[in-house]
Parts: structure tokens; sequence; C-alpha cells
């Protein structure tokens, strides 16, 4: 072997070592000390039930069915009859944004794990439940309570396509159909054997 060709094997040998050296681990690397700690902690829930179905009643779903019932009808005064209706973009543009809120409400009513109210409350007369009634009705019933919320949804689904088309005549007759579901959920849940007092005799007009 020539005095050159030594030299060039010297080269190509420093150079192989050069790159093993590299590929191999660093000693102080992630990968040099083992996880001895066990298995990865479970990870945590994306989303938590933090408001009660009373406040979501009192807060999104209330407001939100209100400006819907009340975005159309018909007004009789002296002057005359008025059709009642949205009139501008703007109009249009918040009717659908409180719309939107309604559909994503009864999925937050579907959440496992959420507790009806943050204090207890009483019956407010015969054949309606207290909170803890209403409680123990949605744990043992949830799947009806769950397909209650969904037949909201579906209402306020029709209502959006209503309030997308700018129907007045659609608007009022799916609130219509909201309005239903809203007291077939209630009656259920809230009042199932509520008793109404008759209303007090009117004496004869004189």
């Amino acid at each position: 072997m020539t005095a050159q060709s030594k030299l060039w094997g010297n080269v190509a040998l420093s150079a192989a070592l050069v790159l093993l050296s590299g590929c191999a681990p660093r000693s102080d690397g992630p990968d040099s000390h083992p996880n001895t700690s066990g298995p990865p902690a479970a990870s945590q829930p994306s989303f938590e039930a933090v408001a009660t179905v009373q406040e979501l009643m009192q807060d999104e779903i209330d407001p939100a069915a209100d400006s819907i019932w009340d975005s159309v009808g018909t007004i009789t005064t002296r002057a005359g009859t008025v059709e009642k209706r949205p009139q501008s973009d703007e109009e249009w543009q918040a009717l659908r944004r409180s719309t939107v809120v309604l559909i994503e409400a009864t999925n937050l009513l579907a959440m496992p794990g959420r507790q009806v109210s943050a204090k207890d409350f009483p019956s407010d007369g015969p054949g309606v439940l207290s909170s803890r009634e209403i409680q123990r009705n949605l744990t043992g019933h949830e799947n009806d309570f769950n397909n209650l919320a969904r037949s909201l949804r579906i209402a306020g689904r029709r209502i959006l396509a209503a309030v997308d088309a700018r129907d007045p005549a659609a608007l009022q007759r799916e609130g219509e159909v909201m309005d239903a579901a809203c007291e077939a959920c209630h009656v259920a849940n809230w009042y199932p054997h509520e008793i109404i007092p008759p209303m007090p005799a009117v004496p004869p007009t004189p």
C-alpha cells in the first residue's frame, strides 16, 4: 500500500467514526434516562360542566328563546294591526346569534355530571318538584332528558334555517314548535303533576 492510499484510508475511517458517534444517544439527552415513574397519567377531560342547569336556563336558553319569540308576531293597537318582524341586517344578525346560543346550549344541557342548581330550592306548589327531586329525576332518566334536549336542538336548527332564509312566517311557526319542546321538558322534569288552582269567581257587574 502506498503512503497516499494509507492516508486516504485513515481519513475515511475517521469520518466513519465521527458519523457513528453522532448517531449514538447522548448520555445527558432525554433518551438516556428511562422513565421509571410508571405509566403516563391519564389525560384530563377537555370539558367540565361548571354552570348548573338553572344557570344555563336563566343566562342562555331563556334570553335566547325570548329573543326568538319576541322577533315576530301581530300587534293590534288603536291605530291598527302591525306585523312585527326583523327589519334590518343588524336585527336579523342579532336574532341569528341568539338562535346559535340556544342550539349550542342544548348540547351543554346534555353534558354528563351537570347539577340542577347551585343551591337547593323548594317546590313552588302542588305537583311541582324541588331541586333535589329534579336532580333525582334527571339522574334516573338521563336518556329521556337528553332526548328532550335534542328535540329543542332540532327546533333551534329549524329556526336557524328560517332566520337564514329571512322567512318571518317560518320563524313564527318554528317558534311555536320550540315552545312545545320547552313545555314538554318542563312538564316531565319540573312540574309533572302541577295543580293549578281555579281562577276566583268574578262577581257579576251590577
